[in-house]
């Protein structure tokens, strides 16, 4: 019984030290397959119903602002790529609803961080997921 509770009480310790922290603000997504990475990344991002901003540079890649469903909340997205990894990070702003419910665009943007009810984290989280790699996350310096 002593040996039960220990393996699960290790477990439990390290399930908690590998993954998400409150406040990680970056998902680093290490690929060991390189090859055409530019358009997986470019694809992850646009499978998550995000328009990138055209501005021809290979290594970032940065969305328009897209509402989040059901939500006035919206988010915008920065993808660098560097070597065999992708970062992610993000910001998102509150967009007020006018007189009839909708929403009109935000005025100032915030950047995402982790929380355990935070709807921006999920969205980045779901582009990291698509690139199916090894996650990592971290706290902006």
């Amino acid at each position: 019984m002593k040996r039960i509770f220990l393996i699960t009480f290790l477990f439990f310790i390290t399930m908690n030290s590998i993954g998400q922290k409150v406040d990680d603000t970056r998902i680093i997504v290490t690929l060991s397959d390189t090859t055409k990475l530019y358009e997986r990344t470019r694809q992850a991002i646009v499978n998550t119903n995000f328009l990138i901003r055209e501005d021809l540079n290979r290594d970032t890649l940065v969305t328009v602002a897209e509402k989040i469903w059901n939500t006035t909340i919206f988010v915008v997205a920065k993808v660098i790529i560097k070597g065999n990894s992708v970062e992610i990070s993000g910001a998102y702003g509150l967009g007020y609803a006018d007189f009839w419910g909708f929403p009109g665009w935000p005025k100032g943007y915030t950047r995402i961080t982790y929380y355990k009810e935070s709807e921006g984290w999920h969205v980045l989280r779901q582009i990291a997921l698509k690139l199916d790699g090894k996650l990592s996350f971290y706290k902006e310096k």
